[in-house]
């Protein structure tokens, strides 16, 4: 797709399969065409704030705003047996959370543990048990945000109690920034049967420093060469990696996010191909430098 100011955009499937086995979402990436005539699309923090097309100084690249909300503390006002409150900060799109009541008096308070500037917010809901099919006119998600620094003081930031739109991945830029450490979502009104939300995504950034540079790992060569395995150490304070990989070491255009974790398996390879790879780390506060380039012949 060819978007304002000539720059393309590539929409991408990407599997649920919770519900039923051909649940998808829908993935819009920013495409080019580099000097040498080589399309790619700029996955990397591919569902992390980005510029909109109409930022024509920088349209398509990363904000630099963080998640926030990775795995903090969080309480509810009530949830059903195996749908935790958990599931809300996990980044797990096949996970979720649901409460036992539907109405104005649920909410959801997310701890982020250290003061931090949010810049946005994102609410995914779910459509657990919704019997909701086709294209219904009507449907529409109420709700508000307020934040607090000491979890005693609150003022509402995100007014979404009048709204008349459907909105089942809501996202919002705040026009003022604010400095919190915590966040409350306050349920108004949803137009499924159940109160159900995958995952309240807060981004932002910390006031700490970005982690060190990972200073090597390791690369081999798998699969009858269509595949290859990566390792490294744990850097302190990551709150996860980038690897990111190509034909060449200015075209490392494909990336794969990893939180956590210390290692990877790629199975997605060219046998007769030579790639090279690098990793960058990331946490709260930004992005460190990329490691060494590695080549895999």
């Amino acid at each position: 797709m060819l978007g304002p100011g000539n720059q393309y955009w590539h929409f991408s499937s990407m599997s649920v399969g919770v519900s039923v086995g051909w649940e998808r979402r829908i993935g819009m990436f920013p495409t080019f065409i580099d000097t040498d005539g080589l399309l790619y699309a700029n996955t990397r923090f591919g569902d992390y704030p980005h510029y909109a097309p109409s930022e024509t100084d920088r349209h398509g690249t990363f904000t630099g705003w963080m998640l926030l909300s990775y795995k903090k503390p969080v309480k509810v006002s009530s949830a059903l047996e195996d749908y935790n409150a958990e599931n809300l900060v996990d980044e797990n799109v096949k996970t979720f959370w649901v409460a036992q009541e539907n109405g104005e008096n649920q909410w959801i308070e997310i701890d982020l543990e250290q003061p931090a500037v949010v810049k946005a917010l994102q609410i995914n809901y779910n459509d657990y048990k919704s019997d909701l099919y086709g294209k219904i006119p009507g449907l529409y998600h109420q709700y508000s945000i307020e934040a607090s620094l000491d979890g005693i003081h609150w003022e509402t930031v995100i007014d979404r109690s009048e709204n008349s739109k459907d909105v089942p991945n809501d996202y919002v830029v705040l026009q003022n920034p604010i400095k919190t450490k915590h966040i409350r979502y306050r349920n108004v009104h949803v137009p499924t049967s159940y109160l159900s939300i995958s995952d309240i995504r807060i981004f932002g950034n910390g006031f700490g420093k970005a982690p060190k540079p990972l200073k090597k790992f390791t690369l081999e060569r798998k699969d009858m060469r269509r595949g290859a395995n990566l390792s490294w150490n744990a850097v302190k304070d990551a709150q996860g990696y980038n690897v990111l990989w190509g034909i060449a070491p200015n075209k490392l255009y494909s990336s794969w996010m990893v939180y956590e974790d210390t290692s990877l398996d790629i199975k997605s390879l060219n046998s007769d191909q030579t790639y090279y790879f690098s990793i960058e780390v990331f946490n709260e506060n930004g992005v460190s430098e990329k490691s060494p380039i590695l080549k895999l012949e």
